[in-house]
């Protein structure tokens, strides 16, 4: 995924940034990519902020190109959390986001700022890119991904989807957030075309737009699939969209049911997978209803062993490391590629992985074991959505329910776990904290259960 095979592909569609109607054909991408990248200079290190927009695919390719490692972050961050990263980090280069201190606008380059001082790190010279395990909450724990892990999970990704010049995603997820990067990094390796849009799917003019532009393929997390049921999805999507695929956390069973039949009867093709940021980002596929439950066989290169109950992943796109300071950034491969992912699961006898839980979410109260994630799913298919932790000898959940079943659920579930009703507490609230990637936030549940 490099400007000279961008060049090949002429005049080809590349980007098309909603709101502008505006196409980008591969050779304008090489005119632009190339050029932001020879402003870049000797292998800066970059922070760049920016959301769905064709400029900000440009600033990251521009980086790829110039072999200048990148941390990417939403344009939505808050300034304190960016500006916290920016102190730590100490990049040389800032784009999309006006420091608070310690940097000069570059002249002629609208929102870009060079750091003044040589106190800037080296990073490896490995070193590509840096996310957010989260991809939205500016935590100073980074991953640190190479190039080569980057090209080789774009490149199985499209071998494993079948991903095609002709065909054309939309992407409506940040690609801050691992599963959009990928989503745009397999798209642009394949030759074929991304629809960049901010629109929400209630609106009538996201469906009207993935119509116009003959979409053929849309990513969503567990969160979307559930909005999309609701809102009727086989009655909104255009006769084009023939590819949906699933990540960001795992998506339950009848919903996996309910789109694969509906991918099958307009003949299309429905993709659950599994990764994590740390392996950038995808390490397992499978095509809806095969092992309906399961998350997927290892992608081409990667392979997966279950040790101690544990999930562990080996393959050329595992990260290089975490970083937490800048002095981590000078730090080469301390993992080898192997990794080991904190789930609990098993592999059958057809090599498809199933996971059961987390490893990091067991937990002892009243002298017996629990596996938190089982308790949740129990939670959610017996009475609603839920968010378990434990602590002080007790199970605590926060359940989307009306306050006056409090006792009902904490009663019954009690029985069902054979604990004491004193080990169970019981809080109701209207919505679950969810992260900007559909996923359960785990620091806002422990802040509201405080």
């Amino acid at each position: 995924m490099n400007c000279a095979q961008f060049a090949e592909r002429g005049a080809a569609p590349a980007l098309l940034e909603d709101g502008t109607d505006r196409w980008l054909d591969y050779r304008g991408l090489t005119q632009a990519v190339g050029a932001a990248a020879d402003r870049l200079g000797d292998r800066p290190l970059v922070f760049l902020f920016t959301g769905l927009t064709i400029a900000g695919c440009v600033a990251y390719l521009a980086c790829l190109e110039a072999g200048a490692p990148t941390g990417l972050f939403g344009a939505g961050l808050p300034p304190g959390r960016a500006d916290a990263l920016i102190r730590l980090y100490r990049p040389h280069l800032v784009v999309g986001h006006a420091p608070e201190a310690g940097y000069a606008e570059v002249a002629g380059q609208a929102g870009w700022y060079r750091r003044l001082g040589d106190d800037a790190p080296v990073p490896h010279p490995d070193l590509a890119l840096l996310l957010s395990t989260s991809g939205s909450t500016g935590s100073p724990k980074l991953v640190r991904l190479s190039r080569h892990a980057i090209d080789s999970n774009a490149a199985a990704i499209v071998r494993s989807l079948g991903i095609a010049p002709n065909q054309r995603s939309v992407l409506n997820l940040p690609f801050s957030y691992s599963y959009g990067l990928s989503v745009l990094n397999s798209h642009l390796a394949a030759g074929a075309s991304v629809l960049l849009t901010r629109e929400g799917l209630t609106g009538a003019g996201f469906w009207q737009r993935l119509a116009a532009h003959q979409v053929t393929s849309m990513p969503g997390v567990p969160m979307v699939y559930e909005m999309l049921r609701r809102l009727g999805f086989e009655n909104l999507a255009p006769p084009s969209l023939v590819t949906l695929t699933q990540a960001g956390g795992k998506l339950a069973a009848p919903l996996i049911r309910h789109f694969s039949d509906i991918m099958t009867a307009r003949g299309g093709r429905f993709f659950v997978m599994y990764g994590a940021t740390e392996a950038a980002p995808r390490m397992a596929v499978l095509r809806a209803p095969e092992k309906l439950g399961a998350v997927g066989r290892a992608i081409p290169g990667g392979r997966f062993e279950i040790e101690d109950g544990e999930i562990i992943y080996h393959g050329p796109n595992v990260m290089l490391g975490y970083a937490e300071s800048a002095q981590d950034l000078t730090l080469g491969d301390r993992l080898s590629g192997r990794l080991a992912t904190g789930d609990l699961g098993h592999l059958d006898d057809d090599g498809v992985l199933w996971i059961t839980g987390r490893a990091k979410r067991i937990a002892k109260v009243n002298g017996l074991r629990f596996n938190l994630d089982e308790v949740e799913a129990l939670v959610t298919a017996r009475f609603a959505p839920a968010a378990v932790i434990a602590a002080d000898e007790r199970l605590t959940l926060l359940i989307e329910a009306d306050d006056r079943r409090s006792a009902e659920i904490r009663r019954d579930l009690a029985t069902a776990l054979a604990l004491p009703p004193a080990s169970v507490r019981i809080q109701c609230v209207a919505r679950l904290p969810l992260s900007e990637n559909g996923k359960i936030d785990r620091d806002a549940v422990g802040r509201l259960v405080a």
